[in-house]
């Protein structure tokens, strides 16, 4: 019977995990910046990946760019409209015995908004398989250390960082590496790809900063300011790169193509 008690208890924690029961919402422990925040995140995420999902359908063919992108808003928007619904927290215990507010879903739409923006990147530079698949890997060794530091206490929680930072690292390194090898090969639109790139990692810095100094590390910053800045994070990694994207990259690769098919002509 103790058994049967204790399965029911670990049931009941991980349907609160992932806000699939009938367990209350935390949206009552959010300060109200807190939630305008989160609001903001949503509502962006949403009008913009409605934005691009018109730009898919106008496209007939070679839409790939706006796939990824589309996919990378909605996914986010999902996300956001979890959190602010206070079903993508959780509360942890810190060592001194305070409460603190962990927001799990903000990994979870890194695992999957990463990849398709390293994607959208490496096949831009024509980054070969092996290259994006590496790109790929490392973003989710990257972004799940950083994930599971978020749950742990002093002083494992900085060992998990740690290591997250050493994939962020190497991440750099190969995103530059697309780059710089998109130059020596004479790519076009190289300058473009060194802009995206500066957007994805520098917001993607703003992440790893926000946790040191956020909920996850010192907790030396409010709720509502953590939250703030991660999402304008967000909102320079997907909304400006991908209106970058769109409205600047794609048309120079299509008037490049274009002029390459009148020379052959």
């Amino acid at each position: 019977e103790q058994e049967v008690f204790r399965l029911q208890a670990q049931a009941g924690e991980m349907g609160y995990m992932w806000g699939i029961s009938n367990t209350e919402s935390l949206q009552s422990e959010y300060e109200p910046a807190t939630k305008h925040f989160l609001l903001i995140g949503f509502l962006s995420m949403f009008c913009c990946a409605i934005v691009f999902a018109v730009y898919c359908f106008k496209k007939a063919d070679k839409r790939q760019q706006e796939n990824m992108i589309f996919l990378a808003t909605a996914a986010s928007a999902m996300f956001y409209y979890l959190m602010w619904s206070g079903f993508g927290v959780m509360q942890k215990k810190d060592s001194e015995g305070g409460e603190r507010l962990v927001f799990w879903a903000r990994y979870l739409d890194r695992f999957l908004t990463g990849p398709l923006l390293l994607y959208s990147l490496a096949e831009l530079g024509q980054a070969d398989f092996p290259e994006i698949l590496m790109l790929v890997a490392v973003d989710f060794f990257m972004t799940a250390a950083c994930g599971i530091g978020s749950t742990e206490l002093h002083p494992w929680k900085w060992i998990w960082w740690t290591i997250g930072m050493a994939f962020f690292v190497i991440l750099a390194i190969q995103v530059f590496g697309i780059v710089n090898t998109a130059k020596s090969a004479g790519n076009p639109l190289a300058p473009s790809l060194n802009i995206l790139a500066l957007l994805l990692l520098l917001s993607w810095a703003v992440y790893d900063t926000v946790w040191v100094l956020g909920e996850e590390g010192l907790g030396a910053m409010s709720v509502s300011l953590e939250v703030g800045f991660i999402v304008l994070a967000d909102i320079v990694s997907k909304i400006a790169y991908g209106l970058y994207l769109i409205f600047v990259v794609l048309p120079q690769k299509e008037e490049g193509s274009a002029e390459e098919e009148t020379s052959l002509v």
